[in-house]
């Protein structure tokens, strides 16, 4: 019997055992390998590529729908074309440019968009660098370092946001500066830059900005550290949680929450906020 009951084990064992050498020959997840030079289009899609464009901005239409699909499939080939369609007119009709280009480019592109975002539309420049400061590419640097110098304050903030992604310390104040009165534009993208930043170096940093701060400062400051402080740091977020201003303690929260895991809860009441506190205060 002892012999019998056994068998299952070493059985469930061996399959374990075949799953393990399985994973492990799995090849890798690799990027793709960055591109030098745009994809020359295919003959037979010359000629479409144009009308193709010019039907894709009938947003609604079936001939939008049908437009789109086919420039996505001509792919990365059909961008240069796609980019000069983009004006500086501010009347949303780069809308659906910018939704197939979002289809389109990746990191291997980050090059190629690096040279275009030279380019004197703001509108596209914007678009690039608000794409670029996504992928945390340390080529890049310079691409930032130039970008932080524009007159149109949002592409000087993406770009600054890039620089802040790969770690350049003084790019902190600028960044908290913008995000302080525009969170809730630009969560999103805040949290997609800053996602291989993540340390107690850059979270030290944040902390020593906001020690003494005004509390609309230590908001804006606890709302990054939801991406750039480290677990290992969560003696010092207790004082936030502690704080006499309900909406800093709001804010701490929310780091906490992100810290491990949790989705923030961005519209907390005061009677929440002293309540989910009492339960941090435990956790950390």
């Amino acid at each position: 019997m002892k012999r019998q009951a056994l068998i299952p084990h070493a059985a469930a064992a061996a399959v374990t055992l075949l799953c393990l050498s399985a994973a492990a020959q799995q090849p890798a997840k690799t990027e793709p390998a960055k591109l030098e030079a745009w994809p020359t289009l295919r003959e037979a899609d010359r000629e479409k590529v144009l009308p193709l464009l010019d039907m894709v901005r009938k947003v609604g239409t079936p001939q939008h729908e049908s437009a789109q699909k086919q420039l996505i499939a001509m792919g990365d080939a059909a961008v240069p074309l796609m980019l000069q369609q983009i004006n500086d007119k501010n009347d949303n009709s780069n809308a659906p440019y910018f939704a197939l280009l979002d289809q389109v480019l990746g990191k291997q592109h980050a090059a190629l968009m690096a040279r275009e975002v030279k380019k004197q539309k703001v509108e596209l420049r914007r678009y690039l660098m608000q794409r670029l400061c996504r992928f945390g590419d340390p080529s890049l640097k310079e691409v930032f370092a130039s970008g932080r110098k524009e007159k149109d304050a949002l592409t000087a903030f993406y770009a600054e946001l890039g620089l802040l992604g790969l770690q350049q310390r003084d790019a902190l104040e600028p960044v908290l500066a913008y995000t302080k009165s525009r969170w809730s534009e630009v969560a999103g993208i805040v949290a997609e830059s800053l996602a291989g930043a993540r340390s107690q170096e850059c979270g030290n940093w944040v902390f020593e900005a906001i020690a003494k701060a005004p509390a609309v400062d230590q908001m804006a400051g606890l709302r990054l550290l939801r991406h750039l402080m480290v677990k290992e740091q969560a003696i010092v977020l207790r004082t936030y949680l502690e704080s006499a201003d309900h909406s800093v303690k709001r804010e701490a929260i929310n780091t906490a929450r992100v810290l491990h895991g949790e989705p923030p809860i961005e519209n907390l009441s005061v009677f929440q906020a002293i309540e989910q506190a009492k339960q941090w205060l435990k956790k950390l």
